[in-house]
C-alpha cells in the first residue's frame, strides 16, 4: 500500500502515531521510527492483550515473520527495566521495563491509560519499551529506561522517544496526595471532560511529566500522542473507562520493519 492510501485509510492520534483499522484487526504505529527499521506498534480496542495467547496471535499477525519471540514482564507500576535475553526460556520477572538488543527479542509491555514509552537509538540496536503510569514516573522509571538504554549501548543524544495513547489531562483526576508529586504538570479541574468524583481535585497531565523526564535525562527527540484512552473508546482500551480486570493493550517494539 503507498504512502497516500495508507494516509487516508488512518487516523491520526498525534505525535506521529497513527491508527491503521484495516490492518490485521487493527494497530497503532509509531511512525517515527519506521524510517530507522524499527516496528514500535500498540494493539487495539479489538484485541485484548490480557489474554496472551491472543495478543501473540495478533503480534504475529501484524509483523509476520520475523521469527522472534515476546519478551514481557509482570508491571507492577515500578522502576525496574530489565534486559530482554534475561526472559528467555518463559522466564518472567516483576518490572516495567524491558530493553532489547537482538531482533530475536520483541520487548513487550501492556497498557490501559498507562503510557507505552519507546526508546530507540537505531544507530547502536538498542530497543527499550516502558510501562509508565503516573506511580511509575514517581519512581523513576522514565530514568531506569534511558539508564538500561545506555547501560546496553546507546548513546543518549542518539534516542528517540515515542510516548503512545495514555489517559490525558481530560479525563486524569487526581487529588491533592497525587498532585502534590507533579507541582508542573498539574491543571486545573476545569480542564477534566468527565465528572469530578471528588471536589478537591485537579487533572494531571501526565504526558507533559514524562516529557520533562525525558528531557532531563537528555533524550532529544520526543514524540507524544495526543489520543486519549479514555476518551477514544471506539479505538482504545481505557482503565478508568472499563474498571479493574478490564481488556488491556499491547505494544511492543521490533528490530525490522514488516
Amino acid at each position: 500500500m503507498n504512502a497516500a492510501r495508507q494516509s487516508a485509510d488512518s487516523d491520526d492520534l498525534g505525535g506521529g502515531f497513527r491508527h491503521f483499522p484495516h490492518s490485521a484487526g487493527g494497530m497503532v504505529v509509531a511512525e517515527a521510527f519506521a524510517a530507522q527499521g524499527v516496528r514500535a506498534v500498540m494493539s487495539t480496542a479489538v484485541v485484548n492483550a490480557r489474554d496472551r495467547v491472543a495478543f501473540a496471535a495478533w503480534a504475529d499477525a501484524v509483523a509476520p515473520g520475523t521469527g522472534s519471540r515476546l519478551r514481557g514482564v509482570d508491571q507492577v507500576h515500578g522502576a525496574e527495566t530489565v534486559r530482554a535475553d534475561s526472559l528467555r526460556d518463559g522466564r518472567r520477572v516483576e518490572a516495567d521495563g524491558v530493553v532489547a538488543t537482538s531482533p530475536h527479542d520483541v520487548a513487550v509491555v501492556l497498557a490501559a491509560d498507562c503510557a507505552p514509552v519507546w526508546l530507540i537509538d537505531s544507530a547502536n540496536s538498542v530497543i527499550a519499551l516502558i510501562h509508565a503510569g503516573w506511580r511509575g514516573v514517581v519512581a523513576g522509571v522514565i530514568e531506569s529506561g534511558v539508564r538500561a538504554c545506555v547501560e546496553n549501548g546507546a548513546s543518549p543524544e542518539h534516542l528517540v522517544a515515542a510516548v503512545g495513547p495514555h489517559l490525558q489531562a481530560c479525563c486524569f483526576e487526581v487529588g491533592p496526595e497525587v498532585a502534590v508529586q507533579f507541582p508542573k504538570h498539574i491543571r486545573p479541574a476545569t480542564t477534566l471532560v468527565v465528572e469530578r468524583r471528588r471536589v478537591d481535585s485537579c487533572a494531571l497531565d501526565l504526558a507533559s511529566a514524562i516529557a520533562a523526564r525525558l528531557s532531563a535525562a537528555r533524550v532529544p527527540t520526543i514524540h507524544t500522542a495526543v489520543a486519549c484512552t479514555r476518551c477514544r473508546s471506539d479505538i482504545l482500551h481505557s482503565y478508568r473507562r472499563n474498571g479493574k480486570g478490564g481488556p488491556l493493550m499491547g505494544a511492543f517494539a521490533a528490530f525490522g520493519a514488516a
